[in-house]
């Protein structure tokens, strides 16, 4: 570098140092406009750009040198627009290389050097035209002598047509004519077409084009006359006649190889390369198109790995002689960066290195400049040195920054890279401040703290308030202090944290908060579940998480690791405990279950819990008949799934039905399950049979399968049996009534099925008598006209059809029909001291129980007994000495009686029998009543008359139980019931008590309550857990005990403020107010209030009346409040539920109160006032004295009805709960029935020995009345009977109501 450049050099660097000292802001210029074309052509008079844009800041100015001399750009020729450099109107003397500078106040760049030439193309030198007699088969050669032109242009030949108006016509190159590189014709071998004759006198013409000028010039023309000789046809082997040796090609670009060969015929051309290391070379292709073979090659971005050896072999078709040629290609390259050159910005004290090393064929040389002054290694001393392609700087300073050339070139291009080099001095700052963090317990937290500042600051971090420095061996500061690490966090590592910046130019300093929760865990719950179809299944999720975070808590339950969606699992969901709740659950629910819960910060997955729905298997399928004989058949079919409880046996159904209506399926055989899916069937002659099969497990039986698509048809044949169940009745009298078992169709057997029925006499000396009986269906017989009741006789029933008989049956006896009983008891009598409210003790003489007397089979006693005002009621109670008359299957050869009981309807009660009376009591007596009783002799089947008839008074008797017991108020903590008297009177009510205890689970014992009010029907049960169901009992109580109880289930709504009440009315005199409200401002109310308080808060602004109203037994909400002095009050009504830290509140809508003050009430939705004037007062007393006169003249007359016995009529009672006693659909119990008296009523039971008829058939005898539980008779054979009321004979509706005891 000689002198003068170092003297540039140095004060450019004091200029942009002494103002880089004063600021570190801004940005030194950076050139951007780049252009590939460093040689330019131009025409001359047109204008030409050059470009050039920079950046920086401040915004670069420019200036531009040609030929390194400074441009004035202030003229006309020269301009500058942007910094790109105009040139007007372009002239020979603008020539030159042109550079672009960019400066600003911290340093200068300059762009890549522009070289600018005028283009040009000079004329050919001669004009003659050369004339060439080449012999045919021959090679020729045409030169062409081109002249100047620039840029460089490669000529052709051509020819010029006749006519003038045809433009100059290309010479078009192929395998045997061709052009090579510097413009020479060569034909491989001559033609006479040739000489262009068959066009007409042409000749060849060079021709040389410049794009650029937009024109071309030609000359050197040439005459070819072929001749022919001897020998022109003969065959010629290849001879190269132009080729290169030694070409170089540059990287990127793209390259030819040719090979010019003479011959006759014309040879192919053939290629083959290798690299320097003998590698095949393939990536080339013939120029052609659509040809293999050729003499020119062409390489497309041409790489290092394309050097080698290009070898050109020629041969002649006909002869196979050949030639070739080999030229070596080598690659070089224009220079090209090592790596990417990037603008430094670094901070005060940084050691910077600047690397410009460049790659290219042959290797380039660097230069270096700063601010566009050159540089060599003799430049620099101290904390700079250059070496080679790197630049560096030691602990460099705000003086540093400055712009920075590298220029790598070498024969074949040049590339130039500015490079800013900017030093910031500033004091530290934030790039990102730090943010708060929430984290779990046990985890790893960090805080980054990114900075920045020049010289890089140093970083210090501290905790708590006040101060102190961080310090542990769970806390890691790293990267120089730019992160803070706190490994397994722990709760008391909550802390406000400090990240502190600071080096020379100052300090800065950001806080953050770190917040440790508790980790979330779910308890180990795992369970392993076996549950039936329906049941209700929890699967619980005990959650703890932070109390912090627990509002953020989310659960979600998982069934085979997929998340349930609750709105399509619509029986399943999640209650207020995050427990899964499966409300009726199914086999598809039978899975794997766990629960999944996160707070945003960490999650928890419970241990997997195990659900197996068990359920009646599904129906078999594929029900198949495999064959089809007269009593057999056999069936197949396929298992259904098993719903995860094993199948322990299948059941083949079948229906023989004959008609095309709804048939009838039976259980055929059982099968159990195995390999084995089939099994025989017994069927029955002339049936047709489809067959259905069940499958059962330990859950039950499936539903049946589809019907089998076949039928089973079996032939016709006698019965095989007879009907069973042979028997008797004794219900009428003076008939012999035979009765059986009806067979079903499928045991007919064939067509013309009948009974034949035989009977006799016993011991009689006549024949059988025979009766047909046609009907198959038909169950009886009744042979009428018999003289003497309980007969003997001896009977059968045989089976038959159009085929034939079943088997002779055996023999049977049976008795005629009984009689009534003609003998009757005697004295009658109350054994004393026995009665009380509903029972009574009776004792009477033993009466004759021979056949002749009873007229049939002797079975006890009947009290009948009732009011004595009301004949027509009856009630009964037997007293029984021997068991129901086995009246089948009697001996042939043993008289009766049997011994086989039989159920009777009517309640029985224990008696005592002497050999001088008997005894028998009651406990069915109306309470508070005036009875009359009698007894009656039983036989079978009838009663016999009454005896002597005594009369008694009932004391009062424990009450019933009460009526219509509801909830009518459901609340969170409360419950409200209510109920009516019971419906039967006993006597007097002297209260109730009330119990109530939750359903289930069973916790703690019941509580009782006490009510001595006999008025008071209605309670409120209070302080109860929400969203429980509670078991809710009241019993009525009398002088005489306690009733029965009667209980009602009710449960509490879920947990939340109560409804706001609704006051409706407030009414003022001088001093008090009267407040009249609703439990709810909704209808219905959602939830009500257990508790409610009228609250004043008066004139002083201050005081607040509360006046609690207990609402327990009304349905009034009330209160009034005295005591108030003259002023303006604000009126509110506060519903309060719960207690303790359950206790919720809401208040009514405010009213306001002038108390004094014409006593105005001015209600909270309207601006009216409503008045009340003391007038007012008045009429409101004289209301309240004439509603108290009438409820007194009310109570008088209850107490005069109670004294003549009409205290509680139930007749009267039913119509007060809407039960009319005309109703036509009910009907009575006798004991309640009105007396004969109301036409329209229906009348009692009718006594045994009454004329009429009762309604029920022949078999509504005491034969009927068949008990099969031998464990309710007493030791003598006695049982309790029942009583039961009878309609009216001949009627079609009952005519009163049905009243429940």
């Amino acid at each position: 570098m000689n002198s003068s450049h170092s003297l540039l050099l140095l004060i450019s660097v004091l200029l942009f140092a002494s103002v880089a000292h004063s600021t570190s802001k801004g940005k030194p210029p950076k050139i951007n406009a780049k252009t590939d074309k460093w040689e330019i052509a131009y025409r001359l008079n047109e204008s030409v750009t050059l470009p050039c844009q920079a950046d920086g800041d401040p915004t670069p100015t420019y200036f531009w040198k040609k030929n390194n001399e400074v441009l004035n750009t202030s003229g006309s020729h020269y301009t500058m627009q942007s910094g790109n450099l105009v040139i007007r109107q372009t002239k020979q003397g603008d020539d030159g290389e042109y550079k672009c500078f960019a400066q600003n106040e911290h340093g200068i760049a300059f762009g890549l050097a522009m070289k600018l030439q005028a283009a040009v193309i000079n004329a050919f030198s001669s004009g003659v035209t050369h004339v060439v007699k080449p012999s045919v088969g021959d090679y020729l050669k045409i030169p062409c002598a081109a002249p100047h032109s620039y840029p460089k242009s490669t000529p052709y030949f051509g020819y010029n047509p006749p006519s003038s108006s045809h433009k100059l016509q290309h010479i078009e190159n192929n395998d045997r004519v061709m052009l090579d590189y510097n413009g020479t014709l060569h034909f491989a071998n001559v033609f006479l077409n040739d000489s262009l004759d068959y066009i007409g006198d042409i000749n060849y013409v060079c021709v040389l084009n410049n794009p650029n000028l937009g024109t071309y010039v030609q000359g050197g023309d040439y005459k070819v006359i072929p001749q022919v000789n001897t020998g022109s046809t003969d065959p010629r082997g290849p001879m190269l006649r132009w080729s290169e040796y030694l070409v170089t090609a540059i990287k990127g670009t793209t390259k030819l190889l040719k090979c010019i060969f003479s011959g006759l015929p014309t040879p192919v051309v053939t290629w083959h390369a290798v690299d320097m290391l003998g590698k095949k070379i393939d990536r080339f292709t013939v120029t052609q198109p659509g040809a293999v073979t050729g003499p020119e090659i062409q390489l497309t971005n041409i790489d290092v790995s394309d050097e080698g050896r290009y070898t050109c072999t020629a041969e002649n078709p006909k002869t196979h002689v050949r030639a070739n040629h080999t030229i070596q290609l080598e690659v070089e390259s224009s220079p090209y960066w090592a790596r990417t050159l990037l603008d430094r910005y670094v901070d005060e004290e940084d050691n910077v290195e600047i690397d410009c090393e460049a790659h290219g064929r042959p290797k380039p040389i660097i230069q270096w400049f700063i601010n566009s002054v050159p540089v060599n290694e003799q430049s620099f001393t101290g904390r700079k040195s250059l070496s080679g392609y790197k630049l560096r700087y030691r602990s460099v300073t705000v003086n540093d920054s400055q712009v920075i050339q590298c220029l790598a070139s070498n024969q074949h291009g040049a590339i130039l890279e500015n490079i800013v080099l900017k030093v910031n001095a500033e004091e530290p700052s934030f790039m990102e401040t730090p943010k708060d963090k929430k984290v779990v317990a046990g985890t790893t937290v960090q805080f980054e703290c990114n900075t920045r500042g020049a010289p890089k600051p140093t970083i210090e971090w501290f905790q708590g308030i006040p101060l102190s420095k961080v310090s542990g061996s769970r806390f890691y500061i790293q990267d120089n202090g730019r992160r803070l690490e706190i490994r397994n966090t722990e709760i008391e590592d909550s802390n406000t944290y400090r990240c502190q910046a600071s080096n020379k130019h100052g300090r800065n300093s950001a806080t953050v908060v770190l917040m440790v929760r508790s980790p979330t865990s779910i308890a180990s719950n795992q369970v392993n579940k076996v549950v039936r179809a329906t049941e209700e299944v929890v699967i619980r999720c005990d959650v703890t998480t932070d109390s912090n975070e627990l509002a953020n808590l989310v659960v979600e339950w998982l069934r085979n690791g997929r998340r349930i969606d609750f709105k399509t699992e619509t029986h399943m969901y999640m209650d207020s405990t995050r427990s899964l709740r499966i409300k009726s659950s199914k086999v598809t629910d039978t899975g794997e279950f766990s629960c999944n819960a996160t707070n945003g910060l960490d999650s928890a997955t419970s241990a997997t819990s195990t659900l197996r729905v068990r359920d009646r298997p599904d129906s078999p399928h594929n029900v198949t008949i495999l064959s089809c004989n007269v009593t057999t058949a056999e069936i197949s079919w396929i298992a259904g799934n098993d719903n995860n409880d094993q199948i322990t046996e299948f059941t083949i159904y079948y229906s023989g039905n004959f008609s095309s209506g709804n048939k009838t399926y039976h259980p055929g055989s059982t099968v159990e399950p195995g390999s084995r899916y089939h099994d025989q069937v017994s069927v029955h002659p002339w049936s047709r049979y489809t067959f259905h099969v069940t499958a059962t497990n330990n859950i039950g039986k499936s539903d049946l399968s589809k019907v089998s698509g076949q039928t089973c048809n079996t032939r016709s044949v006698p019965p095989d049996r007879n009907p069973t169940g042979v028997c008797g009745s004794l219900s009428s009298a003076q008939q012999l009534v035979i009765t059986w078992d009806p067979m079903p169709e499928n045991e007919h057997n064939g067509e013309g099925f009948h009974y034949i029925v035989s009977y006799r006499r016993y011991g009689s000396s006549d024949g059988e008598t025979k009766r047909n009986v046609e009907d198959s269906k038909q169950k009886s017989i009744s042979i009428h006209g018999q003289k003497e009741p309980f007969a003997l006789f001896e009977i059968y029933v045989r089976a038959a059809n159009r085929l034939g008989t079943a088997p002779m049956p055996d023999k049977q006896l049976v008795r005629s029909g009984e009689g009534k009983p003609q003998v009757i008891a005697q004295n009658f009598k109350l054994v004393e001291g026995s009665v009380n409210g509903s029972s009574a003790q009776f004792f009477w003489d033993p009466v004759d129980t021979s056949e002749e007397t009873v007229r049939g089979f002797f079975r006890g006693y009947r009290i009948v007994f009732w009011k004595s005002a009301e004949p027509n009621i009856r009630r009964s109670e037997d007293i029984l000495i021997n068991k129901p008359f086995e009246l089948c299957h009697l001996q042939l050869t043993i008289p009766p009686p049997a011994l086989r009981r039989r159920r009777h309807h009517h309640h029985h009660h224990r008696h005592v029998r002497s050999t001088d009376r008997v005894y028998g009591s009651t406990s069915q007596l109306w309470p508070l009543s005036d009875i009359s009783a009698a007894v009656q002799v039983l036989n079978q089947a009838n009663a016999g008359p009454d005896s002597n008839v005594i009369e008694f008074r009932t004391p009062a008797g424990a009450p019933g139980k009460v009526s219509n017991l509801v909830v009518v108020e459901r609340g969170w903590s409360h419950l409200i019931v209510k109920w009516q008297l019971p419906l039967e009177f006993t006597g007097d009510i002297v209260g109730y008590n009330v119990d109530y205890s939750v359903v289930t689970p069973a916790v703690g014992t019941s509580s009782h309550v006490q009510i001595n009010d006999p008025n008071q029907k209605r309670y409120k049960i209070q302080r109860l857990d929400y969203l429980t169901k509670y078991r809710i009992s009241v019993t009525a109580v009398t002088v005489a005990g306690l009733g029965e109880e009667e209980s009602v289930i009710g449960e509490t709504l879920p947990m939340n403020n109560p409804d706001a009440p609704k006051i409706i009315n407030i009414s003022t005199l001088d001093n008090s107010a009267n407040v009249s409200w609703l439990h709810s401002d909704l209808q219905p109310p959602l939830n009500p209030g257990s508790e409610f308080f009228v609250k004043f808060k008066g004139p002083d602004n201050s005081t607040v009346v509360q006046v609690f109203y207990p609402d327990q037994d009304s349905d009034d909400n009330w209160a009034n409040v005295t005591g108030l002095e003259k002023g303006k009050y604000e009126v509110w009504v506060t519903a309060r539920s719960g207690i303790g830290e359950m206790e919720r509140e809401t208040n009514s809508r405010s009213w306001i109160v002038l108390i004094g003050l014409n006593n105005t009430v001015i209600a909270p939705t309207t601006s009216e006032l409503l008045i009340y004037h003391h007038a007012s007062a008045g009429w409101f007393i004289i209301l309240m004295c004439i509603i108290a006169l009438l409820l007194l003249v009310l109570l008088i007359v209850c107490i005069l009805r109670r004294t003549h016995g009409d205290m509680y009529p139930v007749y009267e009672k039913e119509k007060m709960w809407r039960h009319h006693p005309l109703a036509p659909d009910e009907t009575p119990f006798g004991e309640y029935t009105p007396s004969s008296d109301n036409p329209h009523l229906g009348r009692s039971q009718g006594s045994l020995d009454s004329d009429e008829k009762p309604m029920e058939s022949d078999s509504d005898s005491l034969e009927e009345y068949e008990d099969q539980d031998a464990s309710k008779f007493n030791e003598d054979g006695s049982f309790i009977g029942q009583y039961t009321g009878k309609r009216k004979p001949g009627s079609t509706k009952p005519s009163a109501i049905n009243t429940s005891v």
